[in-house]
């Protein structure tokens, strides 16, 4: 399965007026990196004043890390906070660590928080109404920790923590100080694009955006802020952008609207790379 990576910045909430809103917002990200099965979201700092946007990269994290957290595990990791007041409008992600009953069945995987360690074995939460001992030689782990575990018999008799699942279970959410350093750094390792309405017509060179595709196993994608753009901020942060992506794209032909909003290419960028890279 390819490896994808979405860039957001800090600034991604600048554009919302109100808590109800930021958590919308936040959701339909979330949705999106769901449904293509994004491994990761980086929050990136897009203006060089450092201080710039943390609260919205603090709350927007938080949201994001709340949406893909099991249901059984969000009160015991997030308790009350006034920022997650609406999630309860949001919609569910429905990945398959969170569709699953309090019975546990043979081959289930999923998420456990760990409650207790003590000698080769731990205790966690994974969802089925009570504490679960599982015996654990290889790896360190403390208290508040969470692992994936693997239900070998449906008595919960035997568990196994597993370290890379075989399937989806939802995406990481890291921060990033210094963008230009680290998409160097990506572009190494696989393909790294930027969407931009001042990029290359995508409609223009599918053949080479697909041959790109093909070819690399991680992807990352870049999205600008709400009021300023892709070439903009890394102007402004110093960077060249030929030296940090392989192509900036405009993904929409002729479009009807006066401007596309980042949850939004979200959808369009994903949904084009999942065809041209099948």
């Amino acid at each position: 399965m390819k490896s994808i990576e979405i860039l957001l910045p800090y600034c991604s909430l600048e554009n919302e007026p109100d808590q109800i809103r930021i958590t919308l917002k936040a959701n339909i990200i979330a949705r999106a990196a769901s449904i293509f099965k994004v491994e990761r979201i980086t929050l990136y700092r897009s203006r060089s004043d450092k201080k710039s946007c943390k609260d919205q990269k603090e709350i927007l994290g938080l949201l994001l890390r709340y949406f893909v957290t099991p249901p059984y595990l969000k009160k015991k990791i997030f308790g009350k906070r006034k920022e997650l007041k609406y999630v309860g409008m949001a919609y569910p992600l429905q990945i398959p660590t969170h569709s699953l009953s309090k019975k546990a069945k043979e081959g289930d995987i999923r998420v456990g928080l760990v409650e207790r360690v003590k000698e080769s074995a731990i205790f966690a939460d994974i969802g089925v109404g009570k504490q679960v001992k599982i015996s654990n030689s290889n790896y360190e782990l403390k208290r508040g920790d969470l692992i994936f575990v693997k239900v070998k018999k449906g008595d919960l008799s035997e568990l196994e923590i597993i370290k890379n699942p075989d399937i989806y279970v939802g995406y990481s959410v890291r921060e990033c100080e210094n963008p230009l350093d680290y998409l160097k750094e990506k572009k190494k390792e696989g393909l790294v694009i930027g969407t931009s309405k001042f990029g290359d017509p995508i409609w223009e060179n599918l053949k080479e955006v697909e041959e790109k595709l093909k070819s690399s196993d991680k992807v990352v994608v870049v999205f600008g802020e709400p009021y300023r753009g892709i070439f903009e901020i890394f102007k402004q942060l110093g960077g060249n952008t030929d030296d940090l992506f392989h192509g900036i794209y405009n993904l929409v032909r002729d479009q009807g609207t006066k401007t596309i909003r980042m949850e939004e290419a979200l959808f369009i960028a994903l949904s084009l790379l999942n065809v041209l890279s099948s």
